[in-house]
């Protein structure tokens, strides 16, 4: 997969990013995962760079962002991937069905979009907590904001690489994807999979990074870190970007929990 830089007057450094939007891409050993990413993440930064310009004018400062938030000093970049059993990947309100129904409504061209979107998405997932198999959860805190940056980069690049190419662009209501035929599903298509939903996220302050920096031992740790993501992300103007990926996208893709601890080998069973 090859991508060329997308660069943000309001960004502390380029972001790769080949196009704005939602982007499914599809895997090497599985379907496909649904990525929001790009231009709104640039947008959310856009949004905290003029608000921390005006707070630092306003204290006397020199727009260097804000030494402290509601959620406390500098910044976190945190993920979490949570993988669970869809017995009916059919039924409308399947993990699965309801990650592609947002994926359809979401506001993502505005911050409170951009919160309710990732406030939602971990509802949804504690929601099905009984579900849940295995999870894994990391995060860093840093005193520098171009340090998190591109650890969010960092994650994102890790994350895409395991995708061999990019079928859909979408931002905005305007629909940038690869046409593609649709096949048709056979009626002996296997309804139950394995899914796995990945959320990446750069959001002020050590709240969330001192959550989700320990290591899931239990379906508690899991439901306190999902908590915690649906919490933070709507504080005030805190959150800064985020990622969202799920896999399968494709309704004839299928996937084992083999297949899932080959791509994500931190994952830990609960």
């Amino acid at each position: 997969m090859s991508t060329s830089p997308f660069y943000s007057l309001f960004s502390w450094g380029p972001s790769i990013y080949s196009r704005p939007g939602v982007i499914v891409t599809t895997g090497p050993s599985f379907g496909g995962i649904f990525f929001f990413a790009g231009f709104f993440l640039l947008a959310a930064l856009a949004l905290n760079s003029m608000s921390d310009s005006v707070g630092s004018a306003m204290r006397g400062g020199v727009g260097m962002g804000r030494s402290s938030s509601v959620l406390g000093p500098g910044v976190s970049v945190a993920e979490i991937s949570v993988a669970l059993e869809v017995p009916d990947r059919d039924r409308s309100d399947s993990i699965l069905n309801v990650l592609e129904r947002l994926s359809r409504t979401a506001r993502t061209d505005s911050r409170v979009g951009l919160q309710n979107l990732t406030s939602q998405v971990a509802l949804e997932l504690l929601r099905r907590k009984q579900s849940i198999v295995a999870a894994s959860t990391k995060a860093k805190h840093f005193g520098d904001e171009s340090k998190a940056q591109r650890e969010f980069n960092n994650l994102s690049i890790k994350e895409r690489g395991k995708f061999q190419r990019e079928t859909v662009s979408k931002y905005g209501g305007v629909d940038y994807s690869l046409s593609k035929e649709d096949a048709p599903i056979s009626p002996y298509s296997a309804k139950a999979t394995i899914a796995v939903v990945t959320i990446v996220l750069q959001i002020d302050g050590d709240t969330t990074s001192n959550q989700l920096s320990s290591r899931v031992n239990s379906i508690r740790d899991v439901e306190e870190a999902l908590s915690r993501i649906a919490a933070d992300s709507k504080a005030d103007d805190c959150l800064r970007g985020v990622e969202i990926l799920w896999t399968p996208e494709e309704r004839d893709e299928t996937l084992t929990m083999r297949d899932v601890f080959a791509d994500y080998s931190d994952l830990r069973s609960i």
